[in-house]
């Protein structure tokens, strides 16, 4: 089977390199983080059934609103796997942005970056009447948050396994 699609790629290149090669690198205070093609595969592999698992069917929208890090591209080619389509949405959008791009690509799902995205989706959320998941990758602040619609990415990826 050609690797036409970028989550093919992903397959391909971590039955080829699987622990043996980096597929990307992270800076975390200084300190490179590496992500093997194996991490990055059962990351993606993971995050995608999980979110099938919360109920993410083919041709579903998912919104991810977050800085560029390997959770974003993780969380992209999750959805894409699951024959989602995904909408990218600017950090520095103010909260009737976000509902302008949520509502009008009718998103099922928002994966954010930390808490002052998720605050931003929270302030609308009686507004968006489709949206079923936040899903947040950095739980830093978001500790003591009892909302219902919540969930970490790790959760996510722990439904997938």
């Amino acid at each position: 089977m050609a690797a036409d699609t970028l989550t093919k790629v992903l397959r391909e290149n971590f039955r080829k390199y699987g622990d043996s090669k980096l597929a990307m690198r992270e800076k975390d205070r200084g300190i490179w983080i590496p992500h093997t093609w194996k991490d990055y595969y059962l990351k993606v592999r993971y995050f995608s059934l999980g979110l099938m698992s919360l109920g993410l069917k083919r041709n579903d929208k998912i919104s991810i609103l977050g800085e560029n890090k390997p959770e974003w591209y993780c969380a992209e080619l999750a959805a894409q796997s699951a024959g989602a389509v995904v909408v990218g949405i600017f950090t520095d959008c103010i909260p009737s942005e976000v509902k302008y791009y949520l509502a009008h690509s009718d998103s099922k799902f928002v994966v954010a970056h930390d808490q002052e995205q998720v605050d931003k989706v929270l302030e609308i959320k009686e507004e968006l009447p489709l949206l079923r998941r936040i899903i947040y990758w950095d739980p830093k602040g978001l500790w003591s948050y009892k909302e219902p619609l919540l969930i970490s990415l790790e959760e996510v990826m722990e439904l997938g396994r």
